[in-house]
């Protein structure tokens, strides 16, 4: 899994690294939705931290869910 969060696109340093680390965590609870065999690349929208914790968990839970369906 990969992250990425550009300064054009999140901002400063302080809002690039929490948009990372909060979707570092999120892959962390629910990597088991990410078949092991296929690469993640995640990439960080200045919304990410504007958004409620629980709004994006959910969000990634329900694209996992639409990508690996075998999975769910």
């Amino acid at each position: 899994m990969g992250v990425i969060a550009s300064t054009a696109a999140v901002g400063i340093a302080v809002k690039r690294t929490r948009a990372k680390r909060r979707m570092r965590e999120i892959f962390r609870h629910h990597q088991d939705l990410v078949p092991p065999d296929c690469d993640l690349l995640m990439v960080a929208r200045v919304a990410l931290n504007r958004l409620e914790y629980r709004e994006i968990e959910q969000k990634f839970v329900d694209a996992c869910r639409k990508l690996f369906p075998a999975k769910s």
